[in-house]
Formats: C-alpha cells, sequence, structure tokens
C-alpha cells in the first residue's frame, strides 16, 4: 500500500470545515469497509444501494477505528469519535481530498463522459501518451493499468478511496498523465466529487441506467455536473453532433473544443472508407487509417484529437500511432476463420446494441447472425427496444443469457421477445447457444456476439462464475 503522510484528526477536521473531536489521533487509514480498519482508522458509513454502512460501526471500532463518520447521532463510546454528517458520500469525498494532498491537482487528469465509448476513447488516448512516452494511467471498464501493472476493478469508475489511492501511486511513479472513465453513478455517489480534472471529453448520449437515475433527465444530469464543476482554465472536448452538446456547452465555463463528422466544429471529420479490416478519415488536412471497426470508431478517434492540441502534441504523431493500435479489448474484436467472421463487443444498451448491428450489416457480404441477451436488475425498458429493432433486421437472431445477477434467464428473455413476431433461437446456456451459432456460419457469414466484451465472468445471483466469451470462441474454433 502507498504511504500517506501522518496527519492528525483535527488538523483533517479543519481543513474539511467539520468540527474537532476529542481524540485526536493520528490517521492511519480511511475507509469506507470495517473489514479493513486498522488501529486509528477513519470508519465513513456509507448508506449503500445494498447495504447500510451503519450495521459495520460496531465490526470497524473492534478492528481498531477510533473515529467514525455516520449520519446516525447513536454513539456507544466514549472513547470513539463520532462526526455526525448529512452526507456520508461527499463527506468522505472531502476528506480523502485532504488525506491524499489534492493529489490530483498534481497530475494531468483527462476524464472520459459518455453513455457508450468511454473504454474505446480511454484506451486509446492511455496507449497513445505511452507511445510517446509520456507516461500514463488509465482507470476503467476493463481495470487499472500503468507501466506494465494491471488491476481489476468491480466498477467502471471506483470508489473514491481507490481513486485516490492510484493517483497517489501515479505521483509517486512520476506517471503525469492519467485517463478515467467516469460513469453517471460514479459522478451521483459523489466517487469523483472534488477532483482536479484538467479536460473532460463527452462522448454521446443515450438511453441507459434509468433503473437507477428513474429518468433521463436525471441521468444527463450527472454526465452534465462534472462539465459544470470544471475550472475556466480547463477543457471541455464535445461531440458537437450528439444532440445534448449544447445542454453540456451551455453550463461548462472551461474552454470548449469540439469535434464530429456532421456539424461545424473544431475538429471536423470526413469519412474516408469504412471496411471489415478498419476505418480511415480526414481531420486537419491529414488522412487517419485504423484497424478500428465500425463508423463509431471514427467518433473514438477523433475525440483524442484535441489532446494534441491541449499538450502540444503534433498531429501527424497520432497518424503514427492510429495506424497501428489495435482494437481494445471487448469492443469490436474481430475473429475470422475459414472465411467466417465473428464480432465480439460488449454493447449493451439500445443504442450500442443498434450501431454495432448496422455495423455487422454494413460489413457483411453473407448471411448476418446476432447473440445477444440483456443483463438483469438492470433497467428493464431496452429489452422491449432492442427486440423491437431485432424484428426488423435481416438476420439470425440467438437470445441468450447475460448477467442474469437475481432474475431468471427465461424472464429476461421472454421481455426481449415480447413483441418478436419472427422465429428466433432462444438456448438459455450462453455456451451452448455461442457453439450452435458458429456450427451454422458458412462461408462470408458474420456472427455479433454481443453484450459481454471482455468480460472474464457470469454474475448470477451474487455470484460471479468463470466465463469468457472468448474462450469460448476460440475453444470451440480449436476443437472445429
Amino acid at each position: 500500500m502507498i504511504m500517506v503522510i501522518p496527519v492528525k484528526v483535527n488538523t483533517l477536521c479543519t481543513m474539511a470545515h467539520l468540527k474537532k473531536v476529542k481524540n485526536n489521533h493520528e490517521i492511519k487509514k480511511i475507509t469506507i469497509d470495517s473489514r479493513e480498519c486498522i488501529e486509528n482508522s477513519i470508519f465513513i458509513a456509507i448508506h449503500g444501494n445494498s447495504k447500510n454502512g451503519e450495521q459495520f460501526i460496531e465490526e470497524a471500532i473492534q478492528k481498531g477505528a477510533k473515529t467514525i463518520v455516520t449520519s446516525s447521532a447513536d454513539k456507544k463510546y466514549d472513547s470513539i469519535n463520532y462526526i455526525i454528517v448529512e452526507d456520508e458520500r461527499k463527506t468522505l469525498a472531502i476528506l480523502a481530498k485532504y488525506y491524499y494532498k489534492d493529489v490530483s491537482k498534481k497530475l494531468h487528469l483527462v476524464g472520459v463522459i459518455g453513455t457508450n465509448g468511454k473504454t474505446t476513447v480511454s484506451t486509446i488516448a492511455y496507449h497513445f501518451f505511452n507511445y510517446l512516452h509520456l507516461d500514463a494511467m488509465l482507470i476503467g471498464s476493463n481495470g487499472i493499468f500503468y507501466k506494465n501493472h494491471e488491476f481489476s476493478i468491480y466498477n467502471t469508475t471506483p470508489d473514491i478511496l481507490t481513486i485516490y489511492h492510484y493517483l497517489t501511486i501515479a505521483k509517486k511513479e512520476k506517471i503525469r498523465y492519467v485517463f478515467m472513465e467516469v460513469s453517471s453513478i460514479s459522478v451521483d455517489q459523489m466517487r469523483v466529487y472534488g477532483m482536479n480534472f484538467e479536460c473532460l471529453i463527452f462522448t454521446n448520449f443515450s438511453e441507459d441506467h434509468l433503473d437507477y437515475h428513474q429518468t433521463m433527465a436525471k441521468y444527463l444530469y450527472c454526465k452534465i455536473i462534472p462539465f459544470i464543476k470544471l475550472k475556466p482554465s480547463s477543457y471541455a472536448i464535445i461531440n458537437q453532433d450528439d444532440e445534448e452538446s449544447s445542454k453540456i456547452i451551455k453550463h461548462t465555463d472551461a474552454k470548449v473544443i469540439t469535434y464530429g463528422m456532421n456539424q461545424a466544429c473544431d475538429y471536423l471529420g470526413t469519412m474516408n472508407y469504412i471496411k471489415e479490416t478498419g476505418i480511415s478519415f480526414y481531420a486537419k488536412n491529414l488522412l487517419f487509417k485504423s484497424n478500428l471497426i465500425g463508423e463509431f470508431n471514427i467518433y473514438n478517434a477523433l475525440s483524442i484529437l484535441p489532446l494534441c492540441e491541449i499538450y502540444h502534441i503534433p498531429y501527424v504523431h497520432y497518424v503514427g500511432f492510429l495506424s497501428n493500435f489495435q482494437p481494445v479489448s471487448g469492443r469490436m474484436n474481430r475473429i475470422c476463420f475459414d472465411h467466417r467472421c465473428i464480432i465480439i463487443d460488449y454493447a449493451h444498451t439500445y443504442e450500442a446494441t443498434k450501431r454495432v448491428i448496422l455495423e455487422g450489416l454494413r460489413l457483411c457480404k453473407g448471411k448476418l447472425t446476432i447473440l445477444l441477451g440483456c443483463g438483469g436488475n438492470r433497467e428493464k425498458e431496452k429489452r422491449g427496444l432492442i427486440g423491437n429493432f431485432l424484428n426488423e433486421v435481416d438476420a439470425e437472431i440467438y437470445l441468450t443469457t447475460d448477467n442474469p445477477r437475481f432474475e431468471e434467464p427465461m424472464d429476461i428473455i421472454n421481455d426481449i421477445t415480447i413483441n418478436i413476431k419472427k422465429d428466433v433461437h432462444v438456448i438459455v446456456d450462453r455456451k451452448e447457444a455461442i457453439a450452435e451459432a458458429l456450427k451454422n456460419l458458412k462461408k462470408n457469414d458474420y456472427l455479433l456476439v454481443l453484450g459481454k466484451g471482455c468480460e472474464k465472468y457470469m454474475d448470477i445471483k451474487g455470484i460471479r462464475y468463470p466465463y469468457s466469451d472468448l474462450e469460448v470462441i476460440y475453444d470451440w474454433i480449436r476443437g472445429h
């Protein structure tokens, strides 16, 4: 673990504008997990979606916590500091900011925000800067990466203590640039509150996470908040073609740089070609070629160009980098064998699923086969939308399981098929469904395997069982 210079509780309370406490102990750790408490810890009892941190205060104290931050006024021990607050998440963010010496101010922190494309954009940026020997770190859906290190994380944007921990590592390792995916849920839960973003990239906005946000307005607001908080000296890189771009531009004080393909903007891309082997486009009087697949990846690639302007990098360096950059793991990954092609993609929102299928139709010279499911305990509205779209697509359809969580897989499939009027294959076991779809592929056919990307698990009733679409496909190919 990275060691932070010791600080006493009252020093931190003063910086965070909290009342001073009686036991002014030295802080050895700040945590939201009672199991991780050690002697002289501060434990913040967060009200989570499924668990209430107040249930674990006793365990935290037993393990050595001397200060408890909570919204409850229930004080049991005179020797323990209780800091009563209205918003534990916001207080956590403020305490973490000062405990970790406001480390985000000492780095070039770039966030990527949007419904789709966050992983691809942040990953391209990370590899581009490392290509230029500008040491970088990546924090996102596929994990945390820096200097040949790789760590798994549970959420697209981890908890704020994890973020500060890795930002502190970045500073210690003399890593200057950090690229981070910023999810709407992380914004709502204050996981990036108080962080000093030097630049934010907006990719696009479409329906997702309505099980959490309830309305599109609330969902959009969580996308806009980080832009509202940007300083005038910071940068907002905005997809001008997205319908909601004007709202973001209106609400930010940062320097706005726009990109797109259809509207007048600072970085206008013009398509040269889209092939099954890659894409090509013009921008800033240069021709860019890439192994990335699909028109939406032109947008993803374009969004990086403004970083060249901001960080004084000649555009021609990006031309060279992009021509050799390989697709991001789990995003439009193409596997070909015996004149048959498979594309694996993480697409799980309605809009992303639609885009990938349209690209499949554009690229496929034979028959298109689509295999997908929908995640359990997530917005149910998209299931019918995806089903309606599949109903209109000239393709063979396989419906199967995709992280059912605490729902029954057949209930989810039934939600997808409710408006489908054509015959589809329903095979609940995803491995069996993939094998059956592969078996029926012929020359020039395409199979789209959607929803899980590079995930290495299947989430069933709270347990993540080992599972990988990639492994299933490669195993089948090797056996045939």
